[in-house]
């Protein structure tokens, strides 16, 4: 009779055993690409600077604060992996809410549940906010719905809730979720402590109005590809992000949506029957639904990223209602395998440096003091990086020049007029013997810049790949 229990927990170890291997593996070998460098370049700033950059790029600042040491410490890129390092930790301390639910199949279910599904165990081996932002929804739901209000569980619950606002805008929804839910349940001292996190957010409430919605423009989708996206992701595997790694095959996206949907289905008696289950339910849809809605006005619902915020919290209600309910349990199983395969599917695909990082790391080789490197889209942050690690020599220049105030993201508008005249600026405030490095998208490597520049120099084209140009320009003798 004991070996059954010994088997399962064989079985679970090997399972988080497989599932730490896959996301260490991603760790060390993915490189960074363009979002991960964001966050080592803004890292790296002095708070001053930081907020600054922070006013039309990316987030709130306090994941960047706390990658700084991180960051400091990776000097070159060998050391790239140190930046996944916190993300790594939050997905490693999920693992101990198995201690919030009932003792015995549910917390074996957490943690297989846990270990497996593929968001979860992608995004703990990325240089990003969001494997912290789902241990924060998790604990902002625990404290706010279930439990005493004691002074300590309301300190916590205020804390959280802050840190989580501070870390990333989709924490706007876990707050609205919680207090939507304290409010309902009369856990008025527990909606107190979300208003005081709410409340310290407050400073930066300008900031985030403030941003521009070309900062978000990339994200849009048509509706009807959120929703199936939304159920992949509560079914085990998900939209997988292209910066991942070649997506798995339609037919896996599928499944996890069809599993996602079974889910909601078979949760339904234990959504009846417990509380707790309930509870959990009705915040995972409130957040994704406050997040879809948004997205009315912005553009924020991005499937296979925003579930994050929630996945925690759903995969919790999925441990504590699997145990005594067969079909519950037989599709949370057929989820946990989409996942880990899917997990599996992704660290096994390759993951070669990205066009951008290469030509810049060539440029590095090349360039001395005096040049110029002419970065267009895609191309700035990593040049700027380079050059913040005294990696490379030459100044950088960002075309279009309006780049250099969001370096996290950019639109690739066709090529303008002010463009050229800020190149051949560039080129006529080049130093004698200096020269320009041009890091352009092919769209920009063109008649209407190249002509100009060449009427000043010399042009020479080194390298022309599908997703980029490298040009050399040198002065006429």
């Amino acid at each position: 009779m004991q070996s059954r229990p010994r088997a399962r927990i064989a079985g679970l170890v090997a399972l988080v055993a497989l599932s730490l291997a896959a996301r260490l593996f991603l760790l060390l070998a993915r490189p960074l690409w363009h979002d991960e460098a964001f966050t080592v370049w803004a890292a790296r700033l002095e708070t001053p600077q930081l907020v600054a950059a922070l006013a039309s790029d990316s987030g709130p600042p306090l994941f960047y604060a706390l990658e700084r040491p991180f960051a400091r410490a990776a000097a070159a890129p060998a050391r790239d992996p140190l930046l996944r390092v916190l993300p790594f930790l939050a997905g490693l301390a999920l693992f101990a809410a198995a201690g919030t639910l009932p003792r015995g199949p549910a917390r074996a279910w957490w943690v297989a549940l846990v270990a497996c599904f593929a968001l979860g165990n992608l995004y703990a081996a990325e240089a990003r906010a969001y494997a912290p932002l789902a241990l924060c929804g998790l604990g902002i739901f625990l404290l706010s719905a279930l439990g005493p209000e004691s002074v300590g569980r309301l300190a916590g619950l205020s804390t959280l809730a802050a840190a989580a606002l501070w870390t990333h805008y989709l924490a706007l929804f876990l707050v609205a979720a919680a207090l939507c839910l304290a409010l309902g349940l009369r856990r008025i001292r527990s909606g107190i402590a979300l208003g005081a996190a709410l409340v310290a957010f407050g400073p930066w409430i300008p900031i985030l109005l403030a941003q521009p919605p070309d900062a978000m423009a990339w994200m849009r989708e048509p509706t009807g590809a959120t929703l199936p996206a939304f159920l992949s992701a509560l079914g085990g595997a998900g939209r997988i992000p292209a910066p991942f790694g070649p997506a798995p095959p339609p037919a896996v996206f599928a499944a996890g949506a069809v599993l996602g949907a079974a889910l909601c289905v078979l949760l339904l008696p234990a959504v009846r029957s417990d509380a707790a289950v309930r509870l959990a339910v009705v915040f995972v849809t409130l957040v994704l639904a406050f997040a879809f809605a948004a997205s009315l006005w912005r553009p924020v619902a991005f499937a296979g990223r925003c579930e994050m915020a929630v996945l925690p919290v759903w995969m919790w209600a999925v441990a504590r209602a699997a145990p005594g309910r067969r079909a519950l349990a037989a599709t949370a199983a057929l989820a946990a395998a989409l996942g880990l395969g899917t997990t599996i599917l992704v660290a096994r695909g390759p993951h070669p440096r990205s066009t951008q990082a290469s030509a810049v790391e060539s440029v590095a080789r090349a360039a001395r003091p005096g040049d110029t490197v002419l970065a267009g889209p895609g191309f700035y942050l990593p040049a700027l990086l380079a050059a913040d690690r005294g990696k490379l020599a030459a100044r950088v220049v960002a075309l279009p020049a309006g780049d250099t105030a969001h370096p996290g993201w950019f639109v690739a508008w066709p090529l303008k007029p002010e463009d050229v005249r800020d190149a051949t600026l560039a080129a006529d405030a080049a130093p004698a013997g200096g020269r320009v490095f041009l890091l352009l998208p092919p769209a920009y490597s063109q008649p209407a810049l190249m002509g100009p520049l060449e009427e000043r120099g010399v042009l020479r084209e080194l390298v022309r790949q599908p997703d980029g140009v490298l040009t050399v320009w040198t002065r006429k003798s």
